[in-house]
């Protein structure tokens, strides 16, 4: 519903907002914290209390976004004011009104946006509490009275601003006045003392509402920092006092929430919260940080092995099963430690300290599971040499996981310190144009023919020289650079694909002899981050019309993770990706769970067979790898799916895999990784 915005209601209106005294004011922490909190309990990265001004907008507080106002005309907010309910626009490329907007065509690049009314108790719509997204989504029931609430207090903190100013004014008054109208002058303080005690009490109200966690009522982030600051500054004065951070993160929290749903997942954060606290002492804090993650303040302890105790005897209840709605769960949780000795100042660096000692411990765990998972692979792959056949099938990783806990020291703050500066060497990598495309060709083996190019990423670091893709990737996943470069990539692979075609066919003499411009092909490796880029499919189409390329010419390789997953999300991106005419091709085949259901519902065209079993082919034939890619390339014959055999770095691995009917290779052996220009020659 609309409300009345002709001039003389906005005329008032704008009077109504000037009265408040608000504009081009400080930063306040109560605005701070409402825009967080709505943040948050939106799930949206960039929340903002706007107020609309005769000709621009402008930000009381926001989170995530940077400016302190924009003009009025592109506002969003500009048309939530002129409403009385909320403004949602779910996706702002399918809304007429906002589709050409310069804030969703160019920076911010809005996608989507909810915003409600500030409307002052005499009716009049100030601005707007909003929260905004980049990408399309939906806000729960929860979540939209969530944002109704929170724009309230909003607007009882102008109030109390407002309300304030007046008693500050009032007082100026009543004092020239107090001896002709003391009377009068006690009644009216009553009267404003009361309305001050009120809005206090709201004001309070509120203030816990922005330091606690909605869900398990444990405290916040802010509230945590606030009492770890205290502690710090305790220890700073007394040395003696002791106090441990510890950094929790549940293990395998992800896999309960998409299998049982949401509400199980609440429940089960609740079970949580209310563990913790139980083997607590009171001295003690625990909040909850966001998602599965949760921070514990043990202050004033005796020693550091109350802690280590304390942390064990954690591990153990959490480990311990549990039933949720009838569903019986057990989850452990990986925990970093620090403690007060290494004399932190700040308690932001304390609480990254042990973020950092508990991303290694579960690093940790990992890497004990996949030497456990390597363990049962040999057993597995000795027993399939006895027997007439020999299943791929692993156990899942996730259940080999154990939890973990370490202690944050000086070797791995020098990790982390390189972890950061490589962080920051990669930000400024995307932006210098230093990723650049090798090509790894792939050969028909009987045949000795090029059959194709494995496009792979390498990084020309300027004092480090070339890095392959394995020594960055995944921090450059991390920290959300991957998208960028997944474009580059496919820009360049299109380009340069294109450029080769050309060549060839206008390039003298018989062009059986290589290879022919319409069967030159690339692989192209695509992450699961990747596959939920939601560009993904207008970038390849856009660069395939670009390039006057069809989608046949290239395969594209996911690993079995991908093929695994039940993200509908990601299933129905592969299927478009099949529907254009993209080849998939399941990388690093044979080492993971695989399901053999998927690879006809995804109509996978290729296999590559890991390289761990290639590097075990040994000259007398008696490898316990065989038995396995036997059994792959008899799937891939009976099933029409091309195997691809990589790592060939010796002759005897080539032999023997032409021995066993393999048709496709790639290595070292054959060849390396080329430049593009190398390339060239060869056709």
């Amino acid at each position: 519903m609309t409300i009345d915005s002709g001039p003389a209601q906005e005329t008032l209106r704008l009077a109504k907002l000037q009265d408040y005294g608000i504009l081009d004011t400080l930063p306040e922490a109560a605005y701070d914290d409402i825009v967080k909190l709505a943040a948050y309990i939106c799930q949206a990265p960039t929340a903002l209390v706007s107020l609309i001004d005769a000709d621009r907008q402008w930000f009381k507080a926001k989170v995530g976004l940077d400016g302190s106002e924009s003009p009025r005309d592109i506002a969003f907010c500009n048309h939530t004011i002129q409403q009385s309910e909320p403004m949602i626009v779910e996706d702002t490329y399918q809304s007429p009104r906002f589709r050409n907007n310069p804030m969703v065509t160019g920076p911010p690049y809005i996608r989507f946006y909810a915003g409600t009314p500030l409307v002052t108790p005499e009716g009049y719509a100030v601005g707007s509490l909003c929260v905004i997204d980049y990408q399309p989504r939906q806000l729960t029931h929860y979540q939209l009275q969530a944002l109704k609430t929170l724009s309230r207090q909003v607007i009882a903190q102008m109030e109390l601003g407002h309300y304030a100013h007046q008693l500050h004014s009032s007082n100026k008054r009543l004092e020239k006045r107090v001896q002709e109208r003391t009377a009068k002058l006690s009644t009216a303080l009553q009267r404003l003392l009361q309305t001050q005690s009120k809005l206090l009490k709201r004001e309070a109200t509120s203030r816990h509402s922005a330091l606690h966690d909605p869900l398990t009522g444990l405290p916040n982030r802010s509230y945590f920092l606030q009492r770890l600051d205290q502690a710090i500054q305790l220890s700073c004065r007394q040395p003696s006092h002791l106090y441990a951070v510890l950094f929790l993160d549940l293990d395998h929290f992800k896999p309960v929430n998409d299998a049982l749903g949401h509400t199980v997942g609440d429940r089960l954060l609740q079970h949580i919260a209310d563990q913790i606290k139980l083997l607590l002492r009171k001295s003690d804090l625990v909040a909850r940080l966001g998602g599965d993650e949760f921070a514990i303040l043990l202050d004033d302890i005796p020693d550091e092995q109350h802690a280590l105790i304390a942390v064990k005897r954690l591990q153990q209840q959490l480990n311990t099963p549990f039933v949720v709605d009838d569903h019986t769960l057990s989850i452990g949780a990986s925990i970093g430690i620090t403690f007060s000795t290494l004399g932190y100042r700040h308690p932001k660096a304390a609480l990254k300290d042990a973020d950092t000692a508990m991303y290694q411990a579960k690093k940790q765990a990992k890497a004990q599971a996949q030497e456990r998972l390597q363990q049962q692979l040999e057993q597995q792959t000795q027993m399939s040499s006895k027997a007439t056949s020999s299943p791929i099938l692993i156990p899942n990783e996730l259940s080999l996981v154990s939890q973990n806990f370490l202690v944050f020291d000086a070797d791995m703050q020098g990790r982390e310190q390189a972890r950061v500066t490589l962080e920051e060497e990669l930000r400024q990598a995307a932006l210098g144009q230093q990723f650049h495309l090798y090509y790894q060709p792939i050969f028909e083996l009987h045949r000795q023919q090029l059959s194709g190019f494995e496009v792979l990423l390498r990084w020309h670091h300027p004092t480090r020289g070339c890095l392959d893709a394995s020594e960055f990737i995944a921090i450059a996943e991390e920290i959300g650079i991957v998208r960028q470069l997944c474009t580059q990539v496919i820009q360049s692979a299109c380009e340069q694909l294109s450029s080769w075609r050309q060549a060839i066919a206008a390039s003298p003499g018989p062009k059986e002899s290589v290879l022919n411009q319409q069967s030159l092909s690339l692989h192209i490796n695509l992450s699961l981050l990747q596959l939920s880029y939601p560009l993904l499919i207008p970038t390849w189409k856009s660069n395939l019309e670009k390039f006057q390329l069809p989608a046949t010419a290239f395969t594209l390789e996911i690993d079995e993770k991908v093929l695994i997953s039940n993200n509908p999300s990601i299933t129905n991106v592969l299927h478009q990706l099949k529907t254009m005419g993209f080849g998939l091709c399941v990388d690093d085949f044979g080492r993971g769970h695989s399901s053999l259901s998927r690879l006809h519902q995804l109509a996978i065209s290729t296999l590559k067979i890991d390289r761990a079993f290639v590097k075990e082919l040994t000259p007398d034939g008696n490898s316990s790898s065989i038995d396995i890619i036997k059994t792959i390339l008899d799937l891939g014959r009976s099933a029409e799916i091309a195997v691809i055999a990589e790592g060939i770095e010796t002759i005897a691995q080539l032999e023997t895999l032409m021995q066993l009917g393999c048709q496709l290779g790639q290595g070292f052996w054959l060849s390396k990784a080329l430049h593009a220009k190398d390339i060239e020659q060869m056709f």
